[in-house]
C-alpha cells in the first residue's frame, strides 16, 4: 500500500484535481446525470476553473468553493476535497459545508475519503449535498456520521433532473 498524504491545494495543483475532476465523474456518475452533462466534462475548462479558485477567485460560470485539499499516493493527486460555510440559510453560519469530494476508484477504500473529508470540514457538525442515486457515497457519509435531514433540490440545467439529499452529522 503507498503512503497517503493530504495537503492544501495550491494552484499548481488545478491540472490534476481536474484531471481527478473530470475522471472520477466518468467513473462514478455518468450512469446518473444527464447525457448533456457528462459531455461537459472537460480538463482543460475544469483546470482553468480550479486555477482561479485556488488563486482565491471566483470563476466566470463557476463557485469559488472555498478552501481545497488534496490527497495524494505515491506523489500522485489521487482526489480532492472542498469545504468552507454551509452556503444554506436554514443551517448554521458557522457550521461547515462539504462543497466537493472525489477520490479515483482505483484508491476507493484506502483511506483517502476519510481523511479528505476530516481535511474539508473536520469532526464535528457539518453538512453536505449528494446526488440521490449515488448509493456508494451515500453509504460512505453515513459510515462517517451523516444521516439524510430531509431537505432535497433538483437541478435540472442539464436537459434532465439531478435530485440531490442533504447530509448533516
Amino acid at each position: 500500500m503507498s503512503d497517503l498524504l493530504v495537503r492544501a491545494a495550491t494552484p499548481g495543483d488545478s491540472r490534476c484535481i481536474a484531471t481527478v475532476h473530470v475522471q472520477s465523474w466518468r467513473e462514478a456518475r455518468t450512469e446518473q446525470v444527464p447525457a448533456a452533462l457528462v459531455e461537459q466534462l472537460d480538463v482543460e475548462l475544469s483546470e482553468w476553473r480550479w486555477a482561479a479558485r485556488l488563486r482565491g477567485e471566483t470563476p466566470r460560470g463557476g463557485e469559488r468553493l472555498g478552501d481545497t485539499w488534496v490527497a495524494l499516493a505515491d506523489g500522485h493527486v489521487i482526489g480532492f476535497s472542498s469545504g468552507g460555510p454551509t452556503r444554506d440559510a436554514d443551517r448554521p453560519r458557522s457550521e461547515p459545508e462539504l462543497y466537493a469530494l472525489y477520490v479515483l476508484a482505483s484508491h476507493y477504500g484506502t483511506g483517502a475519503g476519510a481523511a479528505l473529508l476530516e481535511a474539508a470540514i473536520g469532526t464535528g457538525a457539518a453538512s453536505l449535498w449528494v446526488l440521490s442515486d449515488n448509493e456508494r457515497a451515500i453509504a460512505f457519509y453515513l459510515k462517517h456520521g451523516f444521516a439524510p435531514d430531509g431537505a432535497v433540490r433538483t437541478d435540472g440545467r442539464w436537459g434532465g433532473s439531478l435530485t440531490e439529499l442533504r447530509l448533516t452529522r
